[in-house]
């Protein structure tokens, strides 16, 4: 009976040892940092229909990561008019760098429930027909098609839009990462230099990003004016991956959106360049019923009526400044 007895007391104690090995091992599971375990944790809560999602961290608290997207920290208040000016950087960062969301992006996520939700907003254009913002969760879900094209966006015409000026039209969250394309309220009236030096580069990341992992990012575009500008001083860009807590994605960055070595009026959407300030007064034709001026030459002059033709001898700074747009074909 006595070996009997220490037979069971042996087996306790390893049945013992064993659980406390087994528990020791899940809160190691449970608690632990390491990329490997991380992964494989935040693999099995998926596959039981839950996000590995911190909220703290979703909230703005700064882990530490960069991307690599920054080129200038800042603390700019966007929301009082203070637009950083642009000193040659394609962007600058705004809070640090740090992403911030208004809630009802953190909500339509699921990011409380802790149930990702796909999705893209747009917001309404304003009383002067301008974009107001972007924001959604992005991935897969959100793309276009693999093989799909981009379709024409030539119809939308955004705020601010004057021909021969050389304009892009920049999509807040770009076709690539919603399939939106000729959206009024995804496309505001942009630069080169915005579009493919400032903007593209960061979306491009974000699309990598996606493809590689698999992941979400949580997103926003939000353009900035001055006063009742049309045109867009610059456009703000926040994105954090989601299911990494900000270790792959993590920016907040303002974009300016000029053209070096010219001048924009954001109101009108003219733009001059260094070469244009300096030339010498010359002969053009307004259309006084248009307010559009041309090159004798052009063949809008042709088919004007003489009686709203009006010949004068100015440069063609002190015509725009005069509030008159230049012909969109012959270009003077």
């Amino acid at each position: 009976m006595r070996e009997t007895g220490n037979k069971r007391n042996t087996h306790k104690k390893s049945t013992l040892a064993l659980l406390l090995v087994l528990l020791i091992a899940a809160a190691f599971f449970v608690m632990s940092d390491t990329p490997f375990i991380k992964g494989a944790r935040d693999a099995l809560m998926q596959k039981l229909g839950y996000e590995a999602i911190d909220q703290s961290a979703e909230e703005g608290e700064d882990d530490g990561s960069d991307s690599g997207s920054a080129a200038k920290a800042g603390s700019f208040d966007l929301e009082a008019g203070e637009l950083p000016e642009w000193e040659g950087n394609h962007y600058v960062q705004v809070n640090d760098g740090v992403p911030e969301f208004p809630d009802d992006v953190y909500e339509r996520a699921g990011i409380n429930s802790g149930k990702l939700t796909p999705f893209e907003y747009y917001g309404s254009l304003d009383d002067l027909g301008r974009c107001t913002y972007a924001y959604g969760c992005l991935g897969e879900e959100t793309m276009p098609p693999e093989g799909q094209d981009r379709g024409d966006i030539s119809s939308v015409h955004p705020s601010g839009w004057a021909k021969a000026q050389n304009w892009e039209r920049c999509h807040l969250i770009a076709w690539a990462l919603s399939d939106e394309n000729a959206n009024p309220s995804n496309l505001v009236t942009g630069t080169h230099y915005l579009n493919y030096d400032g903007m593209r580069p960061l979306e491009e990341e974000v699309e990598h990003y996606i493809w590689n992992t698999g992941n979400h990012v949580l997103y926003m575009a939000k353009p900035w004016f001055r006063d009742d500008e049309l045109v867009p001083r610059g456009v703000q860009m926040i994105a954090r991956s989601v299911e990494d807590k900000g270790k792959g994605i993590s920016f907040n960055v303002y974009c300016f959106n000029v053209t070096p070595e010219a001048e924009i009026n954001y109101k009108t959407g003219i733009v001059t360049t260094s070469e244009q300030a300096v030339q010498d007064a010359r002969t053009y034709v307004i259309n006084t019923r248009s307010g559009v001026f041309h090159y004798p030459t052009c063949d809008g002059v042709k088919e004007m009526s003489e009686h709203n033709k009006k010949t004068v001898t100015a440069t063609r700074t002190e015509l725009t400044s005069q509030g008159y747009t230049p012909c969109g074909y012959c270009e003077p």
